[in-house]
């Protein structure tokens, strides 16, 4: 696992982009529709009571994780998966081994110019923005998704926020067209669903939970407490952690579960009119709320939608001479 793109290169080009500010505009799509497929969340509206620390980056990341500098993209063999009890064929294909990190898309903002869309801007001239999770006060109150204008990739937190995405930390405030305007400049696609689950299970029938029913995979970047008021970050992470962290799965790919949700390819039979698919979980999962952090976890979300806990990674039709793999800037992890 080589890097062709040198990091430190990769981490230059992200403070430039950071530093740089050009918006378009755009019409505003709706928020309320947006916010009802958030799991099933009813309250997304600006807070600016709440406080700066709920959704933090881990502070801990830089010092407990040292990732492996090498992702690269992992040949994933043919083989079968049962999806909604149907025998889905899967076809030999290659997979990004982490999610696209901070990095890797401001190297594509930077060569392409590219605006996502909760930077830009509104017939009223406001940022179009993202949500942000924030920790409540009370549980009573529970008001934990704030609507913030000025929250995108590269502020992932928005203006209650004090932290500043590390390079190796997956992109997040991802909507469904930005990452496919991604993997457009990539070479690459967003996996199927089907692709997606039979990667994640790592060549298992089934995957490793804990007893019966849905739980979290063990070994993911998941919410260790109660949500949303506790966060113990035994797993040594209160938010999303750096790329890479986590053990691999037997194909070798990373964070399949937990740290960011995914977006995967759009299904004409499966996805109506504005709806989309995301896969895998987020670092927001825990056992009494979500339990998606898992290779089955997925959430229909509007694909216009972006926030905090929402990301990608791509998929490569397999090629012989792996010119698949050119624009990523990365090599084959056979």
């Amino acid at each position: 696992m080589v890097a062709i793109v040198e990091l430190n290169t990769l981490a230059e080009t992200f403070r430039a982009t950071l530093s740089s500010s050009g918006c378009f505009r755009l019409a505003r799509w709706l928020l309320g529709a947006v916010c009802a497929s958030l799991l099933s969340l009813s309250a997304c509206h600006r807070n600016e009571a709440q406080p700066a620390s709920a959704s933090p980056a881990s502070e801990k990341s830089a010092a407990t994780c040292d990732p492996d500098p090498g992702s690269g993209v992992v040949s994933i063999p043919a083989g079968s998966l049962t999806l909604r009890n149907v025998e889905r064929e899967i076809a030999p294909f290659q997979l990004d081994e982490t999610e696209v990190t901070n990095a890797r898309f401001a190297t594509f903002v930077a060569e392409t110019g590219y605006v996502t869309m909760a930077e830009r801007l509104l017939a009223t001239g406001e940022p179009n923005g993202s949500a942000v999770f924030r920790r409540p006060f009370n549980v009573h109150g529970a008001n934990w998704w704030v609507f913030d204008d000025t929250a995108s990739w590269k502020d992932p937190d928005g203006e209650l926020g004090s932290h500043e995405p590390l390079p190796r930390e997956p992109a997040t405030h991802i909507s469904y067209p930005d990452a496919i305007a991604f993997a457009d400049w990539a070479g690459g696609r967003l996996p199927t669903e089907a692709e997606w689950e039979y990667a994640a299970r790592g060549g298992r029938d089934g995957w490793e939970g804990r007893g019966q029913g849905r739980h979290n995979a063990r070994d993911a970047n998941s919410w260790q407490g109660i949500f949303p008021m506790e966060n113990t970050g035994a797993d040594g992470y209160e938010g999303l952690a750096p790329v890479g962290c986590f053990a691999a799965n037997a194909y070798g790919l990373k964070d399949m579960s937990g740290n960011a949700w995914e977006w995967v390819e759009r299904d004409a039979e499966r996805d109506r009119d504005d709806k989309g698919l995301i896969a895998g979980g987020s670092f927001l999962c825990a056992e009494n709320f979500c339990r998606n952090a898992n290779p089955s976890g997925r959430q229909i979300q509007d694909i216009g939608f972006s926030a905090s806990h929402i990301g990608f990674r791509l998929a490569y039709d397999m090629s012989p001479e792996g010119d698949n793999a050119r624009k990523t800037g990365f090599e084959v992890v056979e």
